[in-house]
């Protein structure tokens, strides 16, 4: 009984994960580069103000395009480290469910990479345009972050060493040119989804329709990563 009593819990270990995760974030340097790339389009907007020029739709893309390195940067590199150095396998060696570490990670990361690239668009709204976003364009962005941080985590249990990089090279040479192409294919694209989902995609797809695809395909690069976390040898 005493022994069960120090079994974690699936719950009490994500939690445990989760400020780990936190803690060394902040003594990281991970949190400083991200918060640098959020201040792009910022400066960006700042640039195109101060010399009169208009931005238009082109500031939400670089949002997007933001994710698409931001999302990776934080979670594809935190969890293939873990994985790649071996601090995993101690853990997964206790009596503690495997998925409860991934999910710590993702606890922490992804609403970060979220927070960070909203504030991002917030900022840089304010200087474009001296108005709010919509909530519609914030909550899209808010999707988009945790949906390519839960594909970071599916192809960094799949490739740990260079989880970060495939990561952003499959949405900047996959992802991304799918979005133009045909009708059934471009379902299948995050950035076409955030953009849909935001209303400021050119092809009407619907922000309901938009909001399904983004969680399918969060969905299946979740479960990749909860079996293939599973088969990771000890």
């Amino acid at each position: 009984m005493s022994d069960e009593r120090r079994i974690p819990s699936g719950l009490g270990t994500t939690a445990t994960i989760a400020g780990l995760t936190w803690m060394r974030l902040v003594r990281g340097r991970a949190l400083w580069v991200g918060t640098l790339i959020a201040v792009l389009p910022v400066l960006f907007a700042g640039a195109m103000r101060s010399v009169g020029e208009h931005t238009g739709g082109e500031l939400f893309g670089i949002e997007v395009l933001i994710l698409a390195v931001l999302a990776p940067m934080l979670v594809g590199a935190s969890i293939g480290e873990e994985i790649e150095d071996r601090t995993t396998t101690y853990l997964w060696s206790r009596p503690v469910p495997r998925w409860a570490i991934l999910a710590g990670k993702l606890v922490t990361l992804a609403p970060l990479a979220a927070v960070l690239v909203i504030a991002s668009w917030i900022a840089a709204s304010r200087i474009a345009w001296d108005s709010w976003p919509t909530v519609q364009t914030c909550v899209a962005l808010g999707a988009g972050a945790i949906t390519i941080s839960l594909v970071s985590a599916g192809i960094a249990t799949l490739a740990p060493r260079h989880g970060m990089a495939l990561t952003i090279v499959y949405m900047l040479f996959f992802d991304f040119p799918l979005g133009i192409l045909p009708a059934t294919l471009r379902e299948l694209s995050v950035a076409h989804q955030v953009r849909s989902l935001a209303g400021t995609s050119p092809i009407e797809t619907g922000a309901a329709a938009a909001a399904i695809a983004l969680a399918i395909i969060a969905g299946v690069w979740t479960l990749i990563a909860a079996v293939r976390v599973r088969r990771l040898e000890a």
